[in-house]
């Protein structure tokens, strides 16, 4: 099934909300039954109502291949909420170089070639750099505060921490965070609303002495 311009569109604004979802009525451009009905029909997103707010968004684990396969598909030019959607990524962009400690050139400036399954400007030599706990724990710290815009004790979803961290080992991380648990000001909890459960939600769960655990929060 083709994929109209609004429709990915439509897709790009959810994907640069954190965990790619959001509230219809929230999303910019205007989300209608027919594009709603053909993205979900396609596999591309999920469509949940909840309550007064409306339908709930979510791009499935196919519309997030499928956003990485197409990120030169074609945009409508007449829409006016283009340039919101690209402020929105502007501002995920930020979030993303300030977690990982990068600059703008890392990413568009000249690429690095591949050399033995990793990768290094031309002239360099590559370095291992192992990660010892303070530095995933500060990197997670980093990646919290970057998600809830520098605030403290507020609610981060883990899959929203994993996306900023996803080049870090799942097993790694996971232990980090069991650790850091067990810490002063920071504490992994679960969710008593099975409505906000969704699969990717669930999926980015750890467990710590049998219960499941699906938020983190840093309090100082």
């Amino acid at each position: 099934m083709a994929v109209t311009e609004l429709q990915t569109l439509v897709l790009w604004a959810l994907l640069g909300k954190p965990g790619g979802g959001g509230f219809q009525k929230d999303i910019k451009p205007q989300v209608k039954k027919p594009d709603r009905k053909a993205l979900v029909k396609a596999g591309l997103i999920t469509a949940v109502k909840r309550g007064r707010p409306g339908y709930w968004l979510e791009v499935t684990d196919h519309g997030w291949a499928w956003a990485a396969e197409h990120l030169d598909a074609r945009l409508p030019t007449r829409s006016p909420a283009g340039s919101f959607v690209f402020q929105t990524w502007l501002t995920r962009l930020k979030t993303f170089i300030e977690s990982r400690g990068i600059t703008l050139a890392d990413i568009l400036g000249p690429q690095r070639a591949a050399v033995g399954g990793s990768t290094q400007r031309s002239g360099e030599r590559p370095v291992s750099q192992p990660l010892d706990y303070n530095t995933i724990r500060e990197r997670i710290r980093r990646a919290y505060l970057a998600v809830t815009d520098g605030r403290l004790n507020t609610r981060v979803l883990l899959s929203d921490l994993r996306d900023m961290l996803n080049d870090m080992d799942r097993s790694t991380l996971d232990e980090a965070l069991r650790r850091i648990h067990l810490e002063p000001g920071t504490t992994l909890s679960g969710l008593n609303n099975p409505q906000e459960l969704t699969d990717s939600v669930r999926a980015a769960g750890l467990t710590f002495k049998g219960e499941p655990m699906y938020v983190l929060w840093i309090t100082k």
